[in-house]
């Protein structure tokens, strides 16, 4: 019975190593045009990978173990505390690098996107950034190719923290 629990508790300390060794890689796809949009979350790969995309305009979580299929569940809208710039902030990605090609009909606001996408890369921690505003389209696109890596000891301790932080702050509120 002891060597069992003692298995188990190695096992979980290598786990929780590689959490901090060994960096979650994430990519995304976003293309307005051919309606798509997937993320893949790769993780010791081919041991673990993720696959977030839309489906009947509903997200799905696909879960894969050693390239095998093991199961998908629709994921639902939760009430979040944070905002997605708040969360990317948190986990911190690392070598971050996105590409874009985007259009409107409207000149103008192909040029306020392009600007704005030059004041958001101020506030994350972007490693390269390419984007190619087309002012000359026929339709309104999208489309978003993006790349980055995660540390998932870090980025679960920051998630933790905060939630802590936010119920300190909570509760100072409430005795006041």
């Amino acid at each position: 019975m002891i060597s069992f629990v003692l298995l188990i508790l190695i096992i979980l300390a290598v786990i929780i190593t590689l959490l901090f060794v060994i960096d979650l890689r994430v990519k995304l796809v976003f293309d307005t045009e051919k309606t798509y949009m997937k993320m893949t979350l790769l993780w010791l790969y081919p041991l673990i990978k993720v696959l977030v995309s839309i489906e009947a305009t509903k997200p799905v979580l696909k879960f894969y173990i050693f390239k095998k299929y093991l199961f998908q569940m629709h994921l639902k809208k939760g009430k979040s505390k944070y905002s997605v710039v708040e969360y990317v902030k948190i986990i911190n990605p690392q070598n971050v690098t996105i590409n874009t090609s985007y259009g409107y009909r409207n000149p103008s606001t192909t040029g306020i996107i392009c600007g704005a996408i030059n004041v958001v890369s101020q506030f994350i921690n972007i490693e390269s950034i390419k984007h190619n505003p087309d002012f000359f389209t026929e339709s309104d696109y999208i489309y978003l190719d993006a790349t980055a890596i995660v540390n998932l000891g870090t980025a679960t301790i920051n998630l933790l923290k905060q939630k802590t932080n936010r119920r300190k702050l909570s509760w100072i509120r409430t005795q006041t």
